[in-house]
């Protein structure tokens, strides 16, 4: 009898073992086996499918800000158009910096978000200044705004980017 049980148990933890064996394979690209990084260029285009409405929707929150901030009675008009800015902007670095990056870019592109992150918080700064009317204080804030975006550019010329590029031209 014992013979008999012992052979059972045996097929028993053999079929479980195939079983087991078999379910780990099927459910391997499931549970979490890493996709390959993407390429460069399929990180830009992912990332410029983000940005290009978000950056047309910077331009047409944007519209007409220069022509306010020059006008004592437009000028909380155009620091909410700044809070709206600002608000696009984090938004888009929030779901940018979600995107698996390609081999041998992390350290470029975290150079990169540093730099957006302080894009972002300028044009936060800007629209607190104009809602507390200080208009010469953000005029300061806005060249640095400009000088940190070309600098955020420069880190990521390579990649090629249109529309996750900083150009001033959208803010006004």
């Amino acid at each position: 009898m014992r013979r008999n049980l012992g052979s059972r148990a045996g097929l028993g933890a053999g079929i479980a073992t195939i079983i087991l064996s078999f379910l780990a394979l099927a459910a391997g690209p499931a549970m979490g086996t890493m996709a390959e990084p993407p390429s460069r260029s399929e990180y830009v285009e992912a990332l410029e499918q983000m940005c290009k409405p978000r950056a047309q929707a910077t331009q047409r929150a944007m519209d007409g800000v220069r022509q306010d901030v020059r006008k004592p009675k437009r000028i909380s008009i155009a620091a909410r158009k700044f809070d709206k800015a600002a608000s696009i902007f984090g938004g888009t670095i929030e779901r940018i910096s979600k995107v698996s990056q390609p081999t041998g870019d992390a350290s470029k592109l975290n150079k990169w978000f540093t730099y957006l992150e302080r894009q972002e918080a300028y044009l936060e700064e800007i629209a607190t200044q104009l809602h507390k009317r200080k208009t010469i204080k953000a005029q300061r804030l806005t060249a640095r705004f400009i000088h940190n975006g070309n600098l955020s550019n420069n880190v990521v010329l390579s990649f090629g980017f249109d529309y996750c590029s900083f150009k001033f031209s959208r803010y006004g």
